[in-house]
């Protein structure tokens, strides 16, 4: 299993578009080969900063099935409006990590 995070800078004024706008296209990350799950959440430190995890089978699906289909162009082309950057994207192995248990 491979954990992307993609980081996106959305400044205080565009947030609830950018939210709103996640919402109505977040089922095409849903639908896509190999998707598990996601979590997209705020920075508490820097609130321009939004990350969206999302557990994939495997990196082939997110980045050899999913980003290069119409479905990612759909989901991207409506966040991109509220960016003020480029998006950073970065993957993790799952299987090289240490999980620890829940309290």
């Amino acid at each position: 299993m491979v954990i992307e995070i993609a980081r996106f800078q959305v400044a205080p004024d565009q947030q609830k578009g950018f939210f709103d706008a996640f919402a109505d296209v977040k089922a095409y990350v849903e639908k896509a080969e190999g998707y598990q799950s996601h979590v997209i959440s705020q920075e508490i430190e820097d609130s321009s900063r939004i990350s969206l995890m999302v557990k994939w089978r495997s990196y082939e699906d997110h980045v050899e099935l999913f980003e290069p289909s119409e479905d990612h162009e759909i989901f991207i082309n409506a966040l991109m409006p509220f960016l003020q950057d480029e998006v950073e994207v970065f993957h993790f192995n799952t299987a090289l990590a240490s999980i620890g248990g829940e309290k």
